[in-house]
């Protein structure tokens, strides 16, 4: 219950920190809508009455001695609708302004998430959970409780007016209406554990459905006939969720046909007691009306109480959700004592460097040293799942290693900030992204706060050679590139990486890491930029990872890894004449080529 109340606590201040004006206004409507109904059926009360006495006197009643109580109904009744309407549009606003909160925080907390989360699935069921109760389900946990305020303000009204009836009356009111609030609360936990149970399930879901309607999968779908594979797959998952879910409601509405049947019951011995009382003349016909209608209403409003009360209880589960999420911390964070980079002056030293990835047995990266100095080219080459792209991201401080340091400039760079630490390098990525925006646009992304950009865009594109096809494109630099909007131009995978270079340049940090940079490029292009390749990262220290032998005797020295370890290290000429596992590989991939 403590952890229930805190939560409750917690997301009524992220509501407040939203909106705290609408959600003031949310309140006091709440509260001053509650008393319309009792005036409501006051009002009719005494227009019945009033009607009843003209009617049976027999001689003419002149209209006009009533229509102050009709004028007072029909404004009570406009009063309330019109409330009811304004009450909506105020949380309409509110719920809009939170979920823009919401999305905020959710989204701040993901980008600062460390990468290696995206390597655990548990991070992925978190996450899938919490987006799909951070927008809504604070706000719902406000609603609830100004609902629960004002059904209780009305109930205690109602219940006041009845007792005038019979102390009975409320009684009963109350007790049949126990059974559901248990029922709600018990199935509320059900379902709760259901759907937690079911997230990988539903996330399994998604992803077949993100696999027949994706644009990435597409091709594939249609050139293997895969598409009624993968809807089968899908129609198998999303029915397995759906059906044990249905089973559950399905169980809680046969109980709740008992209850309905209970308070039908009751319904059935207030009607007869009242229309005994009636009958016997201890009630005029606008008292019946009235104590009629306050039963009815009690019921709506006890209902709209209890159904609020397990609401809130089925909240206090699913928000969990959200602040577990919430909650999760950073571990790539400066130690102290911290240190601020500046531009680099001396090199990048490895030392003993270890790392492994979540749930996996063996390292990716074992006991690796090395130094890179300032200005040099250093080639990564090696055979696949050697670590060659996990050693780019540990020294982009993206991942910290289990054991050994990355020092920049002698200091570990596990004591610098990571975000200001990362402003010195620049990286192209083998699986870079494809921005669906303007062609300037992707490469001003490189360095988004650079100030009057315009001349170093182009500049950027020069160097890798996409300047003259950005400058043919319909709106030059601010053309829309990608197939997801209108008006816009698709590119070649090769142009595509010709755009993510070009974002590498147009950063200018000391450090540039290259990820299989001309893996999509043709042998022209690809020939051009490496042919000038010194004169492209201007003195920068580079790192670049290649498959293509051709290219690595460009860097001043070469790392081969294999299987996370260093298998050797020098020039080209040195690894040539050791002729070890680089000669092995050199001599195979330039012999396939001769041949």
């Amino acid at each position: 219950m403590k952890e229930r109340i805190h939560l409750f606590r917690e997301s009524l201040k992220l509501v407040w920190r939203s909106a705290p004006g609408w959600a003031t206004v949310n309140v006091i409507l709440s509260v001053f809508r509650s008393f319309f109904p009792l005036v409501l059926v006051w009002l009719l009360k005494i227009l019945i009455d009033n009607i009843t006495t003209a009617a049976s006197s027999g001689t003419g009643f002149p209209v006009y001695n009533i229509v102050w109580i009709i004028v007072a109904v029909a404004a009570a009744y406009f009063m309330d609708d019109a409330s009811a309407d304004f009450s909506s549009y105020v949380r309409k606003k509110q719920s809009m302004n939170l979920e823009a909160y919401m999305y905020n925080i959710l989204h701040t907390k993901a980008i600062s998430l460390d990468l290696l989360n995206f390597e655990r699935p548990e991070y992925f069921d978190r996450l899938a959970r919490a987006s799909r109760e951070a927008p809504w389900r604070p706000n719902n946990i406000l609603n609830n409780l100004v609902s629960m305020l004002k059904g209780a303000l009305s109930l205690i009204l109602m219940a006041g007016l009845l007792a005038f009836l019979h102390w009975a009356i409320v009684l009963l009111l109350l007790a049949i209406n126990i059974p559901g609030i248990w029922l709600r609360l018990y199935y509320a936990g059900l379902i709760y554990n259901f759907q937690r149970k079911q997230t990988p399930e539903a996330r399994k879901a998604a992803y077949f459905n993100w696999l027949l309607t994706g644009d990435r999968p597409s091709r594939e779908m249609r050139l293997f006939g895969l598409g009624k594979y993968f809807i089968s797959l899908f129609r198998k998952s999303f029915l397995k969720t759906k059906e044990e879910e249905l089973n559950i409601v399905r169980k809680r509405a046969l109980i709740e046909l008992i209850t309905d049947f209970l308070k039908a019951s009751a319904v059935f011995l207030i009607l007869l007691f009242i229309a005994n009382r009636t009958i016997n003349g201890k009630l005029t016909i606008g008292e019946m009306a009235m104590y009629l209608v306050a039963f009815r209403q009690g019921m709506v409003y006890i209902k709209e109480l209890f159904i609020s009360l397990a609401s809130l209880y089925e909240d206090s589960l699913f928000i969990g959700d959200v602040f577990e999420f919430l909650s999760l911390k950073e571990r790539v964070v400066p130690m102290p004592p911290v240190t601020v980079p500046s531009v680099m002056e001396n090199g990048i030293t490895v030392e003993n460097l270890a790392f492994t990835y979540p749930g996996n047995t063996f390292r990716a990266i074992d006991n690796v040293s090395f130094e890179i100095h300032k200005g040099e080219i250093i080639a990564l080459v090696g055979p696949n799942g050697a670590g060659k792209s996990t050693l780019a991201k540990l020294l982009c401080r993206l991942y910290d290693p289990d054991s050994g340091s990355v020092r920049y400039d002698g200091v570990d760079i596990r004591n610098m900030d990571p975000e200001n630490y990362r402003k010195f390098i620049s990286v192209v990525f083998q699986d870079f992204m494809l921005y669906n925006l303007g062609a300037g646009e992707n490469i001003r992304l490189g360095s988004i706060d650079e100030e009057k950009p315009g001349e170093k865009i182009v500049e950027a594109a020069k160097i890798t050679g996409v300047h003259d096809l950005i400058k043919d494109l319909p709106e030059g630099y601010s053309t829309m590139i990608g197939n997801l909007f209108d008006n816009s131009r698709e590119l070649s995978w090769g142009e595509w990486q010709k755009i993510a270079l070009s974002r590498a340049l147009f950063r200018n940090a000391p450090i540039l890491i290259l990820d299989e940079p001309s893996s999509a490029l043709d042998a022209e292009t690809e020939f051009e930029i490496f042919s000038r390749f010194r004169e492209i990262v201007k003195g920068r220290t580079s790192i670049f990872i290649s498959h293509r032998f051709t290219n690595v005797n460009l860097a001043d020295r070469i790392i081969v890894l294999e299987k996370g370890t260093i298998a050797e290290a020098g020039t080209h000429k040195e690894l040539m004449g050791r002729k070890g596992k680089y000669f092995s590989m050199y001599t195979k991939q330039s012999g396939r080529f001769e041949k």
